[in-house]
């Protein structure tokens, strides 16, 4: 008698095991029904737990909000890597996009190659310039030396005369450049051809520009303008009274 008890006992909390299990099985066929009803794009598969700790994940992209922090970024993930055991490989985007981080190096290298050549030919136009200038301003440069100015201040007249004339038309085109690229990032550069399409990643590129990029241009520009000017000014200062007065 005393076991009869206990068997129905055990009976019963055989039952009730097994209703959860039945209902929890159910509930999770029910899961995966509606995750593969509601698959974004439409999946017809999905895939094991082991698949998935086997590596059917191939790679995985941290975006960064900062571009600088790339390094320091990098070198704390392969730390965690390394506590943690894992076969895993740490790279940036060009290692990992492979050729075409490749092309996209060499259209920047060509870029800045062509900016080089701009800045060259931007040099000579305005050393050219401003010996004519000199040239046409002699009887003036010979008269202020002959009333006392000295060598040091034709100098300093003619780079600051210049360096005016730079910062105002860096600013000019600075401005117009970071209108045309507000205006291009608004409305997107179409890609013509199958070549753009690829180099921009899709059918339009939206340029945008930081106030890095406006300081960088508009330095370059000042400092192209005094480099420029070196030439002339020394030449001006050098220009005796004499001489300058006679109109020779």
């Amino acid at each position: 008698d005393s076991s009869s008890p206990s068997g129905s006992s055990d009976d019963s909390q055989a039952g009730t095991s097994e209703e959860p299990t039945r209902e929890r099985d159910d509930a999770l066929a029910a899961d995966e029904t509606d995750s593969e009803e509601s698959a974004p794009g439409g999946l017809d598969e999905t895939y094991e737990r082991e698949e998935l700790d086997q590596g059917l994940t191939r790679s995985a992209a941290v975006v960064l909000d900062d571009p600088t922090e790339l390094a320091s970024t990098q070198r704390a993930i392969e730390r965690v890597i390394a506590e943690k055991n894992l076969e895993l490989q740490v790279v940036d985007w060009q290692e990992a996009a492979g050729i075409v981080g490749q092309v996209v190096t060499v259209i920047r290298l060509v870029l800045y190659v062509a900016i080089v050549i701009v800045f060259l030919v931007a040099l000579v136009i305005i050393n050219n310039s401003m010996v004519m200038t000199t040239v046409e301003r002699t009887e003036e440069i010979g008269t202020m030396r002959a009333i006392g100015a000295q060598r040091w201040y034709v100098l300093a007249m003619f780079l600051l005369e210049t360096l005016m004339i730079g910062v105002a038309a860096g600013l000019i085109g600075c401005g117009l450049g970071a209108g045309a690229i507000g205006i291009a990032g608004e409305v997107g550069i179409p890609a013509t051809t199958d070549f753009l399409r690829f180099l921009f990643s899709g059918d339009r590129l939206y340029p945008t520009l930081d106030l890095w990029n406006f300081v960088v241009a508009l330095g370059l520009i000042v400092i192209v303008s005094a480099v420029s000017t070196v030439y002339p000014a020394r030449l001006a200062a050098d220009i005796e009274p004499v001489v300058a007065m006679r109109g020779r």
